[in-house]
């Protein structure tokens, strides 16, 4: 018999492939796209990712700090040095107990330390479950805050057509979206460009506490939905994909219900003297001393962590802003020294939230900041700093590899042409590729292939690009590579 494809019957099929693709984030996805997307065999199922995008490019050299090198001085930086450490450290790779919070505070490799806002962190590096990763970025870095965040997000520098996320694509990929009610959630104003895909599989939440179905809950909500669904037993004419409709409804449903299970209000977490909150979201849980203007980021942080634990999302993140520091930036106070003091507990709170749910839950998980680039090496005349080049990534979990990278005598040209100031004499130059960190994230902790991870990753294996191995580049710069961290 001859198969007369009619343009009916081509239009109805196309309707299906693509109603079938949106409802693939909800429901089962059939087989063959099981396959398109998953390459081969499904990674495990228990790894969890939580990423911090630190906008507005923070200030790497005020982060972690090369006290080392004679170059950062009170010259360069007039308003924004912080003194060297003083004790430093008598054990080769710890922070020391009591550090003098006035000075940077050390790390043990007589070299660099970080600002002691964060000092939170002492309990998570001293463990070597906190990779410090310095002089991070990409080739012909952009420094502007639009198309930068835009390459880090979608992993594909210099490219702003690619509209899908690397995490977006690390899920569709290795096809750990699939069985999943939400692989991926974010917790912020906006949808980043992280997550975001063809296929509806990550969920924004501005708000948690209003997400709700139609914006009702408890008996009402019950109410509608039994009226919703005895409405759909009513015999109608039967209609292309009602089935597949009404399902991938419920099974939105269903995920929000099972977001609204969790209890996102309660925030009985505590540290181990039992009255610190572990999540500082509003004035009676603020026993850090944290200003208010802190209790936002913290409520998603809070949230993401949540999620994490209850759920079976993979992915879950926010965002964390005030890092444009051109005006009054502060060395010891002010806006960037409040947000060294939040990042620095978020590392250890999360550390002790995700211990007391579960010890292999904390080992499963790896904690990322990200941020668009650095600041520049030498303080500007409004006492801050400009838009630069390589910036800094905090890399946390209990199966990381800690430990200060790209920050050391043996890896920094020490002087003033050195590496604070080997781009335009006034920029700090990578060393580290993002990609190669967030490719070996992606690889080796959420399970990608090494063929995923090309798709993932355009080019990753590329020797041009020495992602992997370390090498030249095209622009000429010598890179690390993959640094091991997990």
């Amino acid at each position: 018999m001859i198969n007369i494809l009619t343009r009916r019957t081509f239009l109805e099929r196309s309707l299906q492939v693509a109603v079938g693709a949106v409802a693939s984030a909800f429901i089962n996805v059939p087989s063959f796209l099981q396959r398109a997307l998953a390459q081969g065999t499904l990674p495990t199922q228990d790894k969890k990712l939580l990423f911090i995008f630190l906008r507005g490019g923070n200030d790497a050299l005020n982060t972690v700090i090369p006290w080392g090198d004679d170059a950062y001085n009170q010259t360069t930086r007039p308003t924004l040095y912080i003194p060297r450490p003083d004790p430093q450290t008598s054990v080769s790779g710890r922070m020391p107990t009591i550090p003098d919070l006035n000075r940077v505070v050390d790390l043990g490799n007589g070299f660099a330390g970080v600002h002691p806002g964060l000092v939170g962190l002492a309990p998570v590096f001293n463990e070597g479950q906190v990779a410090l990763i310095h002089r991070v970025g990409y080739p012909k870095q952009s420094r502007s805050h639009f198309d930068s965040q835009r390459y880090w997000e979608n992993g594909m520098p210099k490219n702003n057509a690619t509209t899908s996320g690397i995490f977006y694509r690390a899920i569709t990929t290795t096809g750990l979206h699939q069985g999943r009610r939400f692989p991926a959630i974010s917790l912020q104003g906006d949808d980043p460009l992280l997550l975001r895909g063809p296929l509806p599989l990550t969920t924004n939440l501005s708000d948690p506490n209003r997400y709700d179905m139609l914006g009702i809950s408890g008996s009402d909500k019950l109410k509608l939905l039994n009226a919703i669904s005895a409405e759909y037993r009513i015999p109608f004419a039967e209609k292309d994909n009602r089935d597949l409709v009404f399902h991938t409804g419920r099974g939105l449903k269903d995920a929000i219900d099972a977001i609204k299970s969790i209890g996102l209000t309660a925030n009985n977490f505590f540290d181990t003297n039992g009255t610190t909150h572990l999540f500082p979201i509003d004035a009676a849980s603020n026993q850090k001393g944290f200003v208010a203007g802190s209790y936002g980021y913290f409520k998603n942080i809070k949230t993401a962590a949540q999620i994490l634990a209850n759920t079976d999302a993979i992915i879950a993140g926010t965002s964390l802003g005030g890092f444009d520091t051109h005006n009054n930036q502060g060395a010891l106070t002010g806006g960037h020294a409040d947000r060294m003091k939040w990042l620095g507990w978020t590392m250890y709170a999360l550390r002790k939230y995700f211990t007391d749910v579960n010890p292999a839950l904390w080992d499963n998980t790896i904690v990322i900041t990200l941020s668009e680039f650095g600041r520049t090496s030498q303080e500007n005349g409004n006492r801050g700093t400009d838009h630069a080049e390589a910036g800094v990534m905090l890399i946390a979990g209990g199966k990381v590899k800690g430990g200060v990278y790209q920050c050391s005598n043996e890896t920094w040209t020490v002087g003033k042409t050195g590496s604070m100031f080997q781009v335009n004499s006034r920029y700090l130059k990578r060393s580290v590729d993002y990609r190669s960190v967030l490719g070996e994230i992606i690889r080796d902790h959420l399970g990608a292939s090494s063929a995923q991870l090309n798709t993932i990753i355009p080019g990753y294996a590329d020797p041009r690009e020495s992602l992997q191995n370390g090498g030249v580049t095209l622009d000429g710069t010598r890179i690390a590579g993959e640094l091991g961290i997990v």
